[in-house]
């Protein structure tokens, strides 16, 4: 399904390529809101979110981040254009950039961050300018079998791009000039860098990220937030903050009789929102999972705790490169069974528990005290 997802943005890349040179850019941007053509399709009264949401193009090249990371699909990059999506969406954000003289970094000015009640749009934002960077770095990771060499140009502008910080507070701001005391945001935005990107920072900073943006986001705010906030406290083992904003992320937006998710508590706004369905999910899966999944390796260290009154959580079919893995929590322990390896993969994995290495073969189980740390990687990088 992910890879289809992909191929879907892949069919439409003349209309992304047109959509960059339409407004003076280079590579591939891609439309807000997009259909069967490619070309934007956002309704008439949202046209400053078409203009301007251009995160859209990072989220899309995240997405690819994530599907390499999960599968190692060479096939995909080298011949199913794969990595021309990569190199393409890293081509646009080297167009997209300037170079601030006062600053003595790289911008992207006049864009709307996820917090659409940021309209008509601001500069810098600090999640535009993440996924942006992460686009560049990762058309230069998988260059070695792209064979699309990055210009230095290129990763000047990724490790150089201004990100809006508060010194005083040590928190990111969600784009410059925002007030960490008065503003009021629609939905989460700046603490998305911990998750689902993943964006490096200590706990110190990851901790205010949340604490401050909780109490400016509107109460008519989105579901997805609020899943957000549970992996992120999740994360800093704050397990009574996690458990009050996961009961919060479904309880007034699961609508009787047919437990409809609604874009607005107690309301309608978006109707059968799949939005919020999927901010729970992956306060599920991520958060009390555990779960994390970077270009090097899959990660699991289940919290020390389940949600509500949960006594066990069985994740089935998790798939990494190849493996089929299944996942049981309780609340002592987890346990990791491996009934499926691809024979035909390439790469082979190995597990790390506690420093210790060993090779991750098929119909095994792995069993470890439930806050601890499994590691789940191929034992060569695919640009090692």
């Amino acid at each position: 399904l992910a890879k289809e997802m992909l191929s879907y943005r892949i069919a439409l890349r003349d209309s992304a390529a047109d959509n960059a040179r339409l407004f003076g850019y280079e590579g591939w941007r891609y439309p807000w809101e997009s259909a069967r053509t490619g070309v934007d399709v956002t309704p008439d009264g949202y046209l400053d979110i078409a203009t301007y949401q251009q995160h859209i193009t990072g989220d899309i090249s995240f997405a690819a981040r994530q599907y390499i990371a999960a599968t190692g699909d060479r096939k995909w990059l080298m011949s199913e254009y794969g990595g021309d999506l990569v190199y393409e969406t890293a081509r646009f954000w080297a167009s997209r950039v300037v170079y601030s003289n006062e600053k003595k970094k790289y911008e992207i000015l006049t864009v709307l961050p996820p917090d659409e009640d940021a309209r008509p749009f601001k500069n810098n934002s600090v999640f535009t300018n993440a996924v942006a960077s992460y686009s560049i770095q990762l058309a230069h990771r998988v260059s070695c079998i792209t064979k699309k060499v990055v210009p230095q140009h290129w990763l000047d502008i990724a490790f150089n791009l201004y990100f809006p910080f508060d010194n005083a507070t040590q928190t990111h701001l969600e784009y410059d000039g925002f007030d960490l005391k008065n503003t009021i945001i629609k939905q989460a935005d700046a603490v998305l860098l911990g998750f689902p990107l993943m964006w490096p920072m200590n706990k110190e900073v990851r901790r205010n990220d949340l604490l401050f943006y909780e109490p400016l986001t509107r109460a008519s705010g989105p579901a997805m937030t609020w899943s957000m906030h549970t992996i992120g406290f999740l994360e800093l083992n704050d397990l009574d903050k996690a458990q009050q904003f996961f009961r919060r992320a479904y309880e007034t937006y699961v609508q009787p009789p047919y437990n409809i998710w609604t874009e607005i508590p107690e309301s309608l706004g978006a109707v059968n929102f799949i939005t919020g369905a999927g901010g729970f999910l992956q306060a599920v899966i991520f958060g009390y999972g555990g779960i994390r999944l970077t270009l090097d390796q899959l990660e699991v260290m289940p919290p020390p705790r389940l949600p509500n009154q949960a006594e066990k959580l069985i994740f089935h079919g998790l798939k990494y490169h190849g493996s089929i893995l299944d996942l049981t929590i309780d609340n002592q322990n987890y346990h990791i069974d491996v009934r499926g390896m691809d024979n035909n993969n390439s790469m082979s994995l190995v597990y790390e528990y506690e420093q210790e290495y060993f090779p991750l073969t098929n119909n095994i189980r792995l069993s470890y005290p439930i806050n601890t740390r499994l590691v789940i990687r191929p034992l060569m990088h695919f640009c090692a």
